[in-house]
C-alpha cells in the first residue's frame, strides 16, 4: 500500500495536481491494516476530481495491491470516468469493480465497453444506478465488448433505464459471450420485445444460469420460459463439470496403471539382467575352479609318473614312494573333501539362488495382488461410468487380459523353475561328474526362457503400441468429428450473423425513424425556446419600466425629503405643501388629507384671531406649538412608512430581477 501511495503522490506531481487528502487517507488506513496479499480500495462516496481520475487510471494501470476497486456514488463525471477505465484496461489483479450511482452515460458506456474488451482478470462488475441506456450507439459499443469478454462471471445492470433496444444488444452479446453467469436487469424497461429477444439467445447461450428481470414489464410466460432455459443451462455446467472430474479421474488412473505397467516391465527387465549377470558370475566362477580342478589334475599325473619312473628306477625308493604314495593319498583325501566342500557350497549357492527366487515370486506375486486390487477398483469405476466411457472399458478389460496372462507365464515359469530345481538336485544328487554339463544345460535354458520372456515382453510393449496406435485413431477420428461440429458451428454463425445483419438494418429504420422524431421535437422545442425568449423580453421590458417607476419614486421621494426641510422653517408653507403631497397620495393618505384640512382651517381661524385677541397670545401659541408638534409627529410617521413603502418596492425589484435571471438561465441550459 505504501508503494501504490508513493507512485500517486508521484504521479500527481508530475502532472502538476494537488492530491486529495480523502484519497490519501483510505489508502494511508489500508497501509495500516495487518492484511496482506491483495487487498480493497474503497473510494466509494468520495467526490473525485478528473486530475484525480486521470492519476489513479495511470496508477491503477500497473498495480497489483487490490483485487477489488469501488467506485459507488463517487460523482464521476465523463471525463473522469473515461481516464479511469482507460487505466483499468491494463490491470491484471482487479477482479471486482463497483460503479454504481455514478450517472455514468454516452462516454462512460463506451469506456466501459473498452475495459470489458481488453481487461483480461475482471470477474464482476456492478453498474447499478447509472444511465448507460440513454444513447443507443454507446451502449452497442458496451455490449460489444461484453460479448468480446472470456473472464467477467457477474454483470449488474440494475436501473439503468435500459429498453427493447438495448435488450437486444445484450442478447447480441450473449450469443458470443462465454463465460457470463449471472446477469442483472432489474427495475429497466426491457418490455415483451427486449424478454423475447433475451429469450432467443438463450438458444446459442450455454453458460448463463441466473438472470434477474423483475419491474421490466416482461410477460410471465417469458419470464418462465427464461428461468426453464437458465436451469438447463445450470444442469449442462453441472454435468459437464461431472464428466470432465471423471474423464480427468480415469486418465490419471490409466496414467497411473501404465506407469506401474511400465516400472513393472523395466523391473522384469532388471531382474532379468541381474539373473543373467549373477548366472554369468556362476559360470565364470564355475569356470575358475574346473580350471584349478584340472590343473590338479595335471599335478596329480605328473607326480603318479614321476613316482612310476621312479619306481622303476630303484626298489630302494620304494619307502619313499610308499611314503609319497601315503602323502598322495592324504593328498587325494584333501582334495575329496576340497570337491565335498565346493560341492556343499555350490549346493548352498543353489538354495540361496533358490530362496532369491522364491523371495522374487513373493514380491511379484505381492505386486500382481495390489495391480488386481486397482484392477477391481478400475472395474467398479468403470461400472459406474459404463454408458460414457466404453472405450476406456475395453482398454481396462485389455490390461485385464494381459494381467492374467502374465500371471499364467509367472505360473509356467514357477513350476518350470521348480521342476528344473528338482531335476537339478536328482541329477547333482546322482553323479558329481555330471554337474558341469547339467549347469551349462540349466543355464542354456535359462538363458533360453530369458530369451522367450523378453520375446514376450516385446509382443506385449507391441500390443500396447498397436493400443497406443488405436487410441491415436480414435483421437484422429474424434478430432475429424469436432472439426466437421466446428463447420457446422459455423455455418449457424454465419447463418447469425446474416440474421443480426438484417436486425441491424431494421434498428438502423427504427433509429432514422427516431431521429426524425427527435428532430421533431427539437424544432418544436426551438418554438417554445423562441416564445419563451419573447416571454422574456417583454419581461425585461416590464422590468425596465418599473426600474423607471422606482426611480421615479426615488425623485419624488428627495423632493418631498426637501420640501419637508423646507417645512420646518414656515409653518403656512409646510402645511400647503403637506396639503398638496397629500393630495397626490389620495388612495394611501386620504386620512392624512382630512386631517391637514382641518388644520388649514384652525390655522386661518387662528390668523383672524391674531388682530382682536393678543392677550390669548401665549394660550393660541402653545396651541399652535403643540398642534405643529403633532403635525411634525405625523411627518415624521409619513416618512418612516415611505421609507418602508421605498424598501419594499427596492426588495420586490431585487427579486424580480433574480427571478428574470434564473428564468433566462434555465431556458438557456435547456436550450444547451
Amino acid at each position: 500500500m505504501d508503494e501504490f501511495r508513493r507512485l500517486y503522490l508521484q504521479l500527481c506531481k508530475d502532472h502538476d495536481t494537488e492530491p486529495q487528502e480523502s484519497v490519501l487517507q483510505q489508502v494511508k488506513e489500508l497501509g495500516s491494516s495487518p492484511k496482506h496479499g491483495p487487498s480493497r480500495l474503497d473510494l466509494s462516496t468520495i467526490s473525485l476530481h478528473v486530475d484525480t481520475c486521470a492519476v489513479l487510471g495511470k496508477a491503477l494501470s500497473t498495480d497489483r495491491s487490490f483485487s477489488e476497486i469501488r467506485l459507488a456514488d463517487c460523482m464521476l463525471n465523463e471525463e473522469g470516468a473515461k481516464l479511469l477505465l482507460h487505466g483499468l484496461c491494463s490491470n491484471t489483479m482487479v477482479k471486482n469493480l463497483d460503479l454504481k450511482g455514478n450517472n455514468l452515460r454516452g462516454v462512460g458506456a463506451e469506456s466501459i465497453g473498452k475495459l470489458l474488451k481488453f481487461n483480461k482478470s475482471l470477474r464482476s462488475v456492478c453498474l447499478e444506478w447509472n444511465s448507460l441506456g440513454m444513447f443507443a450507439s454507446s451502449f452497442t459499443i458496451l455490449c460489444e465488448g461484453l460479448g468480446a469478454n472470456r473472464t467477467l462471471q457477474v454483470l449488474d445492470l440494475r436501473n439503468n433505464q435500459i429498453t427493447h433496444d438495448e435488450a437486444a444488444e445484450i442478447a447480441a452479446a450473449l450469443r458470443k459471450n462465454e463465460t457470463l453467469r449471472t446477469l442483472d436487469l432489474r427495475w429497466n424497461n426491457v418490455g415483451i420485445v427486449g424478454g423475447r429477444e433475451l429469450l432467443s439467445s438463450l438458444q446459442q447461450n450455454k453458460t448463463l444460469t441466473k438472470m434477474e428481470l423483475s419491474g421490466n414489464n416482461v410477460p410471465a410466460d417469458t419470464i418462465k420460459a427464461i428461468e426453464q432455459a437458465l436451469s438447463t443451462n445450470a444442469d449442462r455446467i453441472l454435468m459437464t463439470s461431472e464428466y470432465q472430474d471423471r474423464t480427468r479421474m480415469l486418465t490419471s488412473e490409466i496414467d497411473s496403471i501404465k506407469k506401474d505397467r511400465s516400472m513393472q516391465v523395466s523391473d522384469l527387465l532388471d531382474r532379468i539382467d541381474q539373473q543373467n549377470e549373477n548366472m554369468s558370475k556362476t559360470q565364470r566362477s564355475s569356470a575358475h575352479k574346473i580350471g584349478r580342478l584340472q590343473e590338479a589334475l595335471e599335478e596329480r599325473k605328473s607326480s603318479f609318473n614321476f613316482l612310476a619312473a621312479k619306481l622303476k628306477m630303484t626298489e630302494a625308493a620304494q619307502a619313499l614312494a610308499e611314503q609319497k604314495s601315503h602323502d598322495l593319498g592324504e593328498l587325494l583325501t584333501k582334495s575329496r573333501q576340497e570337491n565335498n566342500q565346493s560341492q556343499v557350497h555350490h549346493q548352498a549357492e543353489l538354495m540361496k539362488e533358490k530362496e532369491d527366487r522364491n523371495a522374487s515370486e513373493a514380491k511379484m506375486r505381492k505386486d500382481l495382488a495390489g495391480v488386481h486390487d486397482r484392477n477391481l477398483q478400475l472395474e467398479t469405476k468403470v461400472d459406474e461410468l459404463e454408458r460414457r466411457n466404453r472405450a476406456l472399458q475395453d482398454q481396462v478389460f485389455e490390461l485385464k487380459e494381459t494381467v492374467a496372462h502374465l500371471n499364467a507365464q509367472i505360473k509356467v515359469t514357477n513350476t518350470q523353475s521348480d521342476e528344473r530345481q528338482q531335476r537339478e538336485q536328482q541329477k547333482h544328487k546322482d553323479a558329481m561328474k555330471d554337474a558341469e554339463h547339467l549347469r551349462q544345460q540349466e543355464v542354456s535354458r535359462v538363458r533360453l526362457e530369458a530369451e522367450e520372456t523378453e520375446r514376450v515382453l516385446k509382443e506385449r510393449i507391441q500390443k500396447m503400441e498397436m493400443r497406443r496406435m488405436e487410441l491415436e485413431e480414435d483421437i484422429s477420428r474424434h478430432k475429424s468429428s469436432l472439426v466437421s461440429e466446428k463447420s457446422k458451428y459455423e455455418e449457424q454463425l454465419q447463418q447469425a450473423k446474416t440474421r443480426i445483419k438484417h436486425e441491424q438494418q431494421q434498428r438502423v429504420s427504427q433509429l432514422e425513424e427516431r431521429l426524425r422524431m427527435e428532430q421533431m421535437s427539437k424544432e418544436e422545442l426551438q418554438n417554445h425556446s423562441d416564445h419563451q425568449s419573447s416571454q422574456v423580453t417583454e419581461l425585461q421590458t416590464k422590468h425596465t419600466g418599473a426600474v423607471m417607476e422606482i426611480e421615479g419614486l426615488k425623485r419624488k421621494m428627495e423632493e418631498i425629503n426637501q420640501e419637508l426641510a423646507g417645512k420646518n422653517a414656515e409653518k403656512m408653507t409646510a402645511v400647503e405643501k403637506v396639503r398638496l403631497e397629500l393630495n397626490q397620495q389620495a388612495s394611501k393618505l386620504e386620512a392624512e388629507k382630512l386631517a391637514n384640512t382641518e388644520l388649514n382651517e384652525r390655522l386661518e381661524k387662528v390668523e383672524k384671531q391674531l388682530r382682536d385677541q393678543n392677550h390669548r397670545h401665549r394660550e393660541e401659541r402653545r396651541d399652535l406649538e403643540t398642534e405643529v408638534t403633532s403635525l411634525r409627529e405625523q411627518v415624521r410617521m409619513k416618512d418612516a412608512e415611505i421609507n418602508r413603502i421605498r424598501d419594499d418596492e427596492v426588495q420586490r425589484a431585487r427579486m424580480l430581477q433574480s427571478a428574470i435571471n434564473n428564468y433566462v438561465g434555465g431556458a438557456t441550459g435547456g436550450r444547451s
